[in-house]
Order: C-alpha cells, then sequence, then structure tokens
C-alpha cells in the first residue's frame, strides 16, 4: 500500500508499514512465479495478517493456560483433565454445524466466532478475580475452545475457496510460519514479564484477547467468490450422507481410523504433560516460554519442509510422517530426567504440528468432493471431538490407576499412536486405488 502524499521537494512515494510488509512476504513468497491472482494475494496477505495477531494470541494465553491452571490456582486434575477435555468437546457437535452452514456464507460463522470466543479474554482482568478466581478461569479456558469448533467446518470450506490447490501448501505453510513467529516471540517476552517482573497473568490474557479480536477483523476483510444460496438439505439426509462417506470411501475410513487411534495416544499424553511439569518439575513460566519458543522455532522450519513435503508427495503420506515423529514427544517425557529433555520434546512436537496441520486439512480436502469440503471436515472434527473429550477424561483415572508412574502411562500413550499411525498407512494405497478405478470408468 502507497501513501502518496509526497513531502516538500520530494516527489517520491513513501512507504506504509503494510507496504514494507507486503514486499518482504511477497520476496519470501514470489506470488508471481505461482501465476496466482490479484485475490488470491490479497487474500493470502489478509490471512498471514490473521496468522501474525493468531500467534500473539496464542503466546500470551495458551502458552501458559493449564500450567497457571495448576501451579498458580491449584486446580485438581479432574478438572485439569475435563479443561484437556473442553478442547476437543465442542467438536462433537461440529457436524450440526456444518449442516447449519449447507448452501450460506462461511465466512460469518468464522469471523463472530473467533470475536466471541478469543476476544472474550479482554475480560479476564474483570473476571478473574476474588473467591472464584479459579472457577472463572477455569470457564474461560473450556468456554473458548468449545464454542471455538463452530468456525472449523467453515474454515476448511473458506481455505478451499481462498487459494488454488497446486499452491495451497506453500501459500498455507507461510501462515502458519507467521503464527510460530509470532508465539515464539510472544511467549518468550510474557514469560519474562511474569517470572521477572511480577506482571500479573490476567493483563497479559486481556492483551492476548485484543489480538484475538484482530484476528476476526483481518479475516472479515477476505474476498471470497459469490455463491447462490441453496437450501440445506433435512438435518437426517445431512447425517445419513455423512454415514455413507465412511461407509464407501475405504480410503478415507481407513485414515479416520488411524489418525482416532494416534489422537487419543497423543491427547492421553497432552493431558499428563502439564501435571507432569507443574508436579515433577514445578516448571516456571520462562522455562514454559522455552519449550514454546523450541516448538515455535521447529514449526518455523517446519511449516515450509511440510509446505513443500505436501505438494510434492500428497498431504496422506505427510500426515502418516508428522504422526510418526509425534510419537517421539512422550518418549522424551518417559525417559526424560531433567527439564531439558521436555525442550527436545517442545521441539519434536513443532516440527511434528506443522505436519499435522497441514496433513490433516489438506488430506480432508483431498477425499472431498469439490462441494463437500465442509462435510469432511465435520465428520473428521467429529470424531476428533470423541477422542478428545474421551481421551482426557480417561487418562486422569488411568494415572491414578498407575499410581502416578508417569513412565509406563507414557510409554503405553506411545504404542497407541504407533498403533494408529500403522493402520493410517492403510489410507495411501486404498487411496490410489479408488482413483485407478475412478480413471477406468468410460
Amino acid at each position: 500500500m502507497l501513501n502518496n502524499h509526497g513531502g516538500a521537494g520530494s516527489g517520491r512515494d513513501r512507504l506504509s508499514v503494510m507496504a514494507i510488509l507486503r514486499r518482504l512476504l511477497l520476496h519470501v513468497v514470489p506470488l508471481d512465479d505461482l501465476a496466482v491472482t490479484t485475490t488470491v494475494r490479497r487474500n493470502w496477505l489478509l490471512d498471514v495478517t490473521a496468522g501474525v495477531c493468531t500467534g500473539v494470541y496464542q503466546g500470551c494465553i495458551w502458552t501458559f493456560a493449564m500450567q497457571l491452571a495448576r501451579g498458580r490456582l491449584h486446580a485438581t486434575t479432574y478438572e485439569l483433565g475435563f479443561a484437556v477435555a473442553s478442547q476437543a468437546i465442542g467438536y462433537l457437535f461440529v457436524i450440526l454445524w456444518a449442516h447449519q452452514m449447507e448452501g450460506r456464507a462461511k465466512l460469518p460463522f468464522i469471523t463472530l466466532t473467533w470475536l466471541l470466543t478469543r476476544g472474550a479474554f479482554m475480560l479476564t482482568p474483570l473476571v478473574v478475580r476474588g473467591a472464584h478466581a479459579r472457577e472463572a478461569f477455569l470457564f474461560l479456558i473450556c468456554y473458548t475452545p468449545i464454542v471455538f469448533a463452530i468456525s472449523n467446518p467453515a474454515y476448511t470450506a473458506v481455505m478451499q475457496q481462498v487459494y488454488p490447490v497446486e499452491v495451497r501448501g506453500r501459500l498455507m505453510s507461510v501462515v502458519r510460519i507467521g503464527v510460530s513467529a509470532a508465539t515464539l516471540t510472544t511467549a518468550s517476552i510474557m514469560g519474562v514479564l511474569q517470572q521477572r517482573y511480577h506482571v500479573d497473568f490476567r493483563f497479559i490474557f486481556c492483551l492476548g484477547g485484543l489480538f484475538g479480536a484482530f484476528t476476526a477483523l483481518a479475516f472479515s476483510r477476505l474476498k471470497l467468490p459469490h455463491t447462490e444460496r441453496e437450501p440445506k438439505p433435512p438435518l437426517n439426509h445431512f447425517l445419513r450422507d455423512a454415514a455413507e462417506i465412511l461407509r464407501t470411501n475405504t480410503a478415507y475410513r481407513r485414515f479416520c481410523i488411524g489418525v482416532f487411534l494416534a489422537g487419543v495416544g497423543n491427547l492421553c499424553a497432552n493431558t499428563y504433560y502439564p501435571l507432569y511439569q507443574v508436579d515433577q518439575f514445578h516448571i516456571m513460566p520462562e522455562q514454559i516460554a522455552s519449550i514454546v519458543t523450541a516448538s515455535a522455532l521447529a514449526a518455523l522450519f517446519g511449516y515450509p519442509f511440510w509446505g513443500w513435503f505436501t505438494d510434492r508427495f500428497g498431504p496422506i503420506t505427510t500426515t502418516f510422517c508428522a504422526v510418526g515423529l509425534n510419537s517421539v514427544v512422550p518418549l522424551c517425557y518417559a525417559f526424560g530426567p531433567t527439564v531439558h529433555w521436555l525442550m527436545l520434546a517442545g521441539f519434536a512436537s513443532g516440527a511434528a504440528q506443522s505436519g499435522v496441520d497441514l496433513g490433516y486439512l489438506n488430506s480432508n480436502l483431498l477425499f472431498a468432493e469439490s462441494d463437500r469440503a465442509s462435510l469432511y471436515q465435520a465428520i473428521h472434527s467429529t470424531l476428533f471431538g470423541v477422542r478428545g473429550t474421551l481421551a482426557p477424561l480417561l487418562a486422569i483415572p488411568l494415572l491414578h490407576m498407575l499410581n502416578f508412574h508417569w513412565r509406563v502411562g507414557f510409554c503405553l500413550c506411545f504404542g497407541v499412536i504407533i498403533l494408529g499411525t500403522l493402520v493410517q498407512s492403510l489410507a495411501a494405497p486404498a487411496h490410489r486405488d479408488a482413483q485407478k478405478r475412478k480413471l477406468s470408468v468410460p
């Protein structure tokens, strides 16, 4: 963007901050070489802006949320288990929201949901106080992901409209790099502010909520192709179509089963991580920030690699490799004697999650017919809701049964992740066979 207000004696245009940012991004990813339209370029820059704001939001809030709940506010193991489960509970109902979105513009579902959830943390200093501070804090960190899930199928459909399939992996990877870089920087600063300068976490959460609201504002400016509003099918037909997809699409069914199993292992481990960090290492804010920094650094390098890898080898292979890499994380917790091993786990997690992020979304787009992306994502998200709700709630009783024998618990999580990865590997040959049958039909 150019400001055409020449100063006295100068006919040259002065660049705004946004113009400098755009030039830098276009130097990193030469869109002219990728032959994309002006609309795609504009939407991508807005997506990057929303991504950076998302990173600040995450760095302020979700870097510290679970550890604060356990260490500062003394949440019980079961309360923390429910807080982890809440990140998936909303996805149990995603298929119903996807049905409501059928035949409608998807963007308003995203922007309104993001504003009401991410922006809610601006209220932290007002509500997290007094005798009921713990309850209010737990409400915020549980309410937000439950309601945020509404936007999930809409986001997938919008990404399908925004980016051409030939360059989707690379352009989305840069957006994710922006998220990781902003998370890394913000988490490091906020960790220091809390530990060394004793800045109240509630004001840090308020700042995160402000940037969370900015993500909704940036996304609301996307330009999407106009689509005629169509009547949505009856709910029973919609559910029948979802069941039919799982019955007839062998490759997608195998993919979902594998992802489900690996996800159960990963989510059980995720329930244990903050408990282990606080109870075993009495972890401090700067150490938490260091783990997140290691994860974000790995993602910074991981996203461009996985973006290229996705475009080169396909999203199914990307997901298989990334989930396999993620199995390293519970092993680091199981056998790591010092907090430094948690840094290694953070690095492996960031490298893996960047691949999982791109792999899951693009796999759903690969399996989906051109007009059914939101339905496929709804199926994927509903299954995530089931495993994400059950796994943390089962993980805590299991931990008590194991008498808090952390090594056994983490090794069990590792085994389930590996099992899911092996099942998921069966999806690729099934998909290739299906494509060959389609091509053979005259």
